[in-house]
């Protein structure tokens, strides 16, 4: 049997901001060898590199690093936002469709946190705080302000819960390094990347909870007709094993037990009976 955990739109956004943590720091960690010296260009590397300051170029690199992080972070966020109005699978709500279809990641976000009845919270301020950061670190005139709700939420949030979770966090010396137009730290970066993965993730849980694995799969057979008319002509343990992995592609899982009537779980079976009856 399969069962629907997530969205495509979940993939998406996994596979751009996969380990970007990880990444940030192995960035960091070279940047550090390149400022203490201990790493130099090799020869093999046939560029041209010759910074006035090696260490001034490095202190810079590293705020670039910790910028470029944050920007593909918020960045990840609007493209999981922009997927979900994506067909085969497909959001019904009508004007969270509407607000996706804006530039502003800033009002999709404020409508997927609506359209699920999301009550603000510490990650989602932190992700208010990232999005304002971001774009006044990437337009050189924006001047964004966070909003008073999220700031006051990160002002009053106890600090030791913060510490706790975000690993020594200091939310007020954050708001401060934002309104100051400063680089945002690492800590600071890898606290609002941990916040926007940690929510996503929730939003696509709830998001599937309340679809059905039945109508999901006459969206993907409406969509994918001819793939899966050639997955229909091969030997059954071939077709079984084709119909598996590529439904699995779409958000499903394997699972040995459960009821083949809840709904969002469903069988090879009645995926083959559905493709009968829906793929002309």
């Amino acid at each position: 049997m399969l069962e629907l955990r997530h969205t495509p739109a979940l993939n998406h956004f996994k596979d751009l901001i996969g380990q970007t943590n990880h990444y940030l720091i192995t960035i960091l960690i070279g940047l550090e060898g390149v400022r203490s010296g201990i790493v130099t260009k090799g020869e093999s590397f046939n560029v041209t590199w010759q910074p006035k300051s090696i260490e001034d170029s490095a202190k810079r690199s590293r705020r670039f690093a910790r910028n470029s992080a944050l920007s593909w972070a918020v960045d990840s966020l609007d493209t999981y936002i922009g997927f979900l109005g994506k067909k085969p699978f497909c959001i019904s709500d009508s004007s969270f469709l509407k607000e996706i279809e804006v530039r502003s990641v800033y009002r999709k976000f404020n409508a997927a946190v609506k359209s699920l009845n999301f009550q603000t919270d510490f990650p989602i301020s932190l992700i208010h705080l990232g999005i304002q950061w971001r774009n006044n670190l990437v337009h050189f005139h924006a001047e964004n302000e966070l909003d008073h709700e999220y700031a006051t939420f990160l002002r009053n949030t106890d600090k030791k819960d913060i510490q706790e979770r975000f690993r020594g966090l200091d939310s007020s010396l954050m708001l401060d390094n934002f309104k100051n137009n400063y680089s945002p730290t690492l800590k600071e970066v890898a606290a609002i990347i941990q916040s926007i993965h940690f929510v996503v993730v929730e939003m696509d849980k709830e998001l599937v909870k309340s679809y059905s694995a039945t109508d999901y799969c006459k969206r993907i057979i409406k969509e994918n007709k001819q793939e899966l008319a050639i997955m229909m002509k091969v030997n059954s343990d071939l077709q079984e094993r084709k119909l598996i992995r590529f439904f699995l592609s779409k958000g499903f899982s394997m699972i040995e037990n459960g009821q083949p009537n809840q709904k969002n779980i469903i069988t090879i079976e009645e995926i083959k009976k559905t493709y009968t009856q829906h793929a002309v």
